[in-house]
């Protein structure tokens, strides 16, 4: 009776004491309270039968439910992923919607002031004004681009931060597995729920940086993984996670983890957690607008001063860049064991869009790489510069000796906002005039009229030479004097790089004359056809303006962080479920 009520004490006292540590770790994020699991002892045998010989501890369990810890696990991953991703979106979408910082105003100004300045095409000060906006513009794209940088730079620092948290959280589970094991072999089932409950404290931790899958092995021990399938626990034993340069920018950092043949980077394999997010992001969001930024930049760039050297200044003078044009870039790979280089241009602004590149030799032929869906391009040309390589828009001219493996980023728009500028310093340079006139005889016979003039080809080396329609007949005329062509109303005439549509009946001997609009101060052609650029189709083969190009960048941002927004409150709102069972 002595040793049944000894048991009893014994036992109960193992419960009171348990009770105790449950209620003192009540506020202890992670622990999970314990309970203490009776059995009898085994009972002495007699004559008469079996006689009880009082209670023991069987075993000490904690309240644990694995379906439920993974599922907490998964919800925190996810929604620490997308608040990551929701909370740099959103200083994106507040830079590019702000009228003080967003791209859309400053275009509206620049090419409102070239409307203003349409209206007095020989007014100093509206020209000045133009100069202004320019001004303003170009630095509105700068500073974009510059926050953009300053973005990127927030995503290297938080690649640091959390390639060392899980490193340390790693560490901690393998080290937490071989206490377990080793207090688990020596003591028995139970004695190890508060390693446990710290084990799966760090890696719920470790879910908040990265999606990760926990696998048990022999006993308690567990091992990591992470969402792509890299071992970052194994047993007893962590792996390694490191910020290495990025191949091409070494600006830029990328998450590799070491070896013994080097480090392997795994970047594009992570998902999940704040890692996760902030990865996708750079991809999804920051790379995209960097490169969308650059496209209206070189599309204005191009476009105005195309239009610009159409014209004529006050002073006589053809228009020459009112902007600085940015130039493409093409990075080569730090793992280039070749003397090769690369050259990049612009042949086709219409086929041109937000996409880079991978140009790689693979010992025989160049071959160039979609980085955004990997497809193969199709190259045209030889690569010389005779005969550059054509694709999507781009010339690319290689020099050197490659070495096969050999390869370049080419980046065709992500850094041309920052080299983005005004040319013109006076505003007497802006040419708001044509560079040529037309205009009928004034002792034409017929009712022959000039309906419009327009400089077609600014580059045209006879621009400005003089020429005459001499007509022969209502239905035919002669170019300076020679030649017979045929004549309709309504005909568009294109000789030296300028237009002409007449309209009307001519008789013999009508004349229309084209020369260079010398002293037009009063002529606002050129200033109207820079005021159309805006929206004009320059981009997508003719379909998309910079107008609308800047429209579809700022509501893309939108919806990237208004999508990421919505799915953390959603996640948020499955962790505290979770967390709460």
């Amino acid at each position: 009776m002595l040793n049944t009520a000894l048991s009893a004490i014994n036992s109960y006292q193992r419960a009171l004491a348990t009770t105790s540590h449950n209620i003192a770790n009540v506020n202890t994020e992670g622990f999970s309270r314990q309970t203490v699991n009776f059995a009898t002892n085994l009972p002495q045998a007699t004559g008469a039968g079996a006689i009880g010989s009082g209670v023991t501890v069987a075993d000490i369990s904690r309240s644990y439910d694995q379906f439920v810890v993974d599922q907490m696990r998964n919800s925190s991953s996810s929604f620490n992923q997308f608040q990551s991703y929701s909370d740099l979106s959103s200083q994106i979408d507040k830079l590019l919607s702000d009228p003080a910082t967003g791209i859309s105003g400053a275009l509206n100004g620049f090419f409102g002031s070239l409307q203003e300045l349409s209206d007095s095409p020989a007014s100093l000060p509206a020209r000045q004004i133009v100069l202004a906006e320019a001004n303003a513009l170009a630095s509105r794209l700068g500073s974009a681009e510059a926050q953009l940088e300053q973005i990127d730079e927030e995503i290297n620092t938080r690649i640091q931060v959390a390639v060392e948290d899980i490193n340390s959280l790693g560490n901690q589970i393998a080290e937490l597995n071989t206490r377990i094991t080793e207090i688990s072999a020596r003591s028995g089932a139970g004695s190890a729920n508060d390693l446990l409950d710290q084990r799966d404290q760090a890696l719920f931790e470790l879910s908040s940086y990265i999606n990760i899958s926990v696998t048990r092995q022999d006993g308690d021990v567990v091992s990591v993984f992470a969402g792509g399938g890299q071992a970052l626990v194994l047993n007893e034993r962590s792996f390694q996670l490191e910020a290495t340069r990025n191949e091409y920018n070494p600006s830029r950092l990328e998450v590799s983890i070491g070896g013994s043949g080097g480090s392997l980077q795994i970047s594009e394999r992570i998902n999940g957690g704040t890692l996760g997010g902030a990865l996708s992001f750079r991809s999804e969001v920051l790379d995209p607008t960097l490169s969308q930024l650059g496209q209206i930049t070189y599309g204005i760039a191009s476009a105005v001063n195309t239009q610009h050297r159409a014209g004529m200044d006050l002073n006589g003078l053809r228009g020459g860049d009112f902007f600085s044009v940015p130039t493409p870039a093409a990075l080569p790979s730090s793992n280039n064991t070749g003397s090769s280089s690369v050259q990049v241009g612009i042949a086709a602004i219409g086929e041109l869009d937000a996409s880079s590149y991978r140009l790689s030799y693979n010992g025989s032929n160049y071959e160039l790489y979609n980085n955004e869906n990997g497809s193969l391009q199709p190259l045209a040309g030889s690569g010389t510069t005779a005969d550059p390589f054509l694709a999507g828009g781009l010339s690319l001219v290689v020099s050197g000796s490659p070495a096969a493996g050999d390869s370049f980023l080419v980046e065709p728009t992500a850094q041309m906002a920052a080299q983005f500028g005004v040319s013109i310093t006076r505003g007497a340079d802006i040419a708001a005039a044509a560079a040529t006139r037309s205009f009928a005889a004034t002792t034409n016979n017929g009712d022959l009229t000039v309906r419009d003039s327009q400089v077609q080809d600014p580059e045209d080396p006879q621009l400005l030479v003089s020429s005459t329609i001499e007509f022969l007949s209502p239905t035919a005329y002669q170019i300076n004097g020679s030649g017979n062509f045929p004549y309709n109303s309504g005909d568009t005439i294109l000789i030296n790089g300028t237009t002409v549509t007449l309209e009307g009946t001519p008789v013999s001997g009508d004349r229309v004359t084209i020369e260079a609009n010398t002293g037009g101060v009063g002529d606002n052609r050129n200033s109207l056809a820079m005021v159309s650029i805006e929206q004009l189709g320059i981009f997508s083969n003719g379909t998309a303006s910079v107008s609308a190009l800047s429209s579809q960048l700022l509501s893309s941002v939108a919806v990237a962080t208004r999508t990421s927004s919505v799915n953390a409150s959603s996640q948020q709102t499955l962790l505290a479920q979770s967390v709460a069972r």
